[in-house]
């Protein structure tokens, strides 16, 4: 019979017990080191013929409001919504913040119909509300996403094609949730 636990593992262990991987937050400093990421996970679907989606979402924490929130209130809000990003996707996905504003995920084995309904599901999490420094803050979201081998063979292609695709949805009033401070 064979024996497929991890090693060191009891065989009578239960599903639950063994180790999971769990998505982390990476942080970069720009799109260019995202594409550098994206080429890594790339390669693994290469080698092993899997799928791949990117998914580009930038935060807009300016529309709608009187004033900016201060500095640590935005750096607060985006590792919120950090927290929450990484609650919502898979372990198997890649996620990071890329500069100030920015999140990238690699969702894997996803392509088209996959990456739409988790961008559709991303964007009602996300869009708040989130309580930083006694607000409660929302969010505008602006998201794009592209397929590998549909939109590109490269991270840099992919990171460029979701970048477009995000310009796209703005110009066609696409995936966009209003920013709102309440204080409370």
């Amino acid at each position: 019979m064979k024996d497929n636990t991890l090693p060191g593992k009891n065989p009578a262990c239960g599903q639950a017990e063994r180790p999971t991987l769990r998505a982390q937050l990476q942080l970069l400093e720009d799109l260019p080191a995202f594409a550098a990421l994206l080429d890594r996970q790339l390669g693994h679907c290469r080698r092993h013929g899997a799928r791949a989606t990117v998914l580009l979402i930038t935060v807009d924490p300016q529309a709608g409001v009187a004033e900016a929130p201060s500095p640590a209130t935005l750096k607060a809000l985006l590792q919120a919504i950090g927290a929450r990003l990484l609650g919502r996707v898979r372990g198997s996905d890649v996620v990071a913040q890329v500069g100030e504003r920015r999140f990238g995920l690699v969702l894997m084995d996803a392509g088209r119909a996959e990456a739409d309904v988790v961008r559709a599901r991303l964007h009602k999490a996300l869009c708040g509300p989130y309580g930083v420094d006694e607000q409660r803050l929302y969010v505008a979201l602006r998201m794009g996403a592209a397929v590998y081998r549909e939109a590109g063979m490269t991270g840099a292609e992919l990171a460029q094609a979701a970048e477009g695709a995000q310009r796209s949805a703005d110009v066609l009033g696409g995936l966009r949730a209003p920013l709102a401070v309440v204080k409370t």
